[in-house]
């Protein structure tokens, strides 16, 4: 084999290997998404209950429990433009019911509302409430995915018993509404511009009761 032969196979195999070589650095310092329940306090899915202020009335407590994602950097980069988009499939049906788009947690609609005389809501900046996030190495965030408003009387001799709503609500662009007694599989998927989408699916079956909204999700 001539000498200049040998020498320009050399260049090209060299040129192959340092070309491999930076593409798996750089897939090896790719961010790296991780998505689960939230976990806290040995509960997973772990279900905050806050007061709801977007209700109020005398004598009633307005409250809302919500289950939400965590959402885990464990890469070597930041993940920016970070996105969470959520699908809901109805028992034994391969396509999407509906989709929608949710917001990170940290991003309450309440910060980015404008209320009028008498605390009445006039508006929310959904492009403020929905806007992506980036997420830092080793750093998590929360996405807010169902929620479910109850109530109770506050008044002395009156019934205390709480009254669930009677359907559970996506926290998300477009409401879905998720029924009792019916069986539902979700899929959360985070989407971001510098790294591949990440999945985390689950099913809900929910009873139609107060308690049975901690119960109602699971891998």
């Amino acid at each position: 084999m001539p000498e200049w032969l040998i020498s320009l196979i050399s260049v090209i195999v060299g040129a192959a290997i340092g070309i491999g070589g930076t593409e798996l650095v750089q897939f090896l310092k790719r961010p790296r998404l991780e998505i689960d329940f939230e976990e806290k306090e040995k509960q997973k899915p772990y279900i905050p209950d806050f007061n709801d202020e977007s209700v109020s009335a005398s004598g009633i407590s307005f409250r809302v429990k919500y289950l939400r994602l965590r959402i885990r950097n464990i890469g070597k980069k930041p993940a920016t433009d970070c996105e969470p988009k959520l699908e809901i499939y109805v028992e034994n049906e391969t396509e999407p019911a509906s989709k929608t788009t949710l917001h990170w947690s940290r991003r309450d609609p309440a910060l980015y509302s404008q209320y009028g005389e008498g605390g009445a809501l006039l508006s929310v900046e959904p492009e403020k409430v929905y806007a992506p996030i980036s997420l830092n190495v080793n750093d998590e965030e929360t996405v807010d995915v169902f929620r479910l408003q109850y109530s109770f009387s506050t008044t002395p001799n009156t019934d205390l018993t709480p009254r669930a709503s009677p359907h559970i609500e996506s926290v998300s662009l477009r409401q879905l509404i998720i029924q009792p007694n019916s069986t539902y599989h979700c899929k959360v998927t985070v989407y971001a511009s510098n790294t591949i989408p990440k999945s985390f699916k689950f099913k809900i079956n929910w009873d139609g009761t107060l308690d049975g909204f901690n119960k109602a999700f699971s891998k």
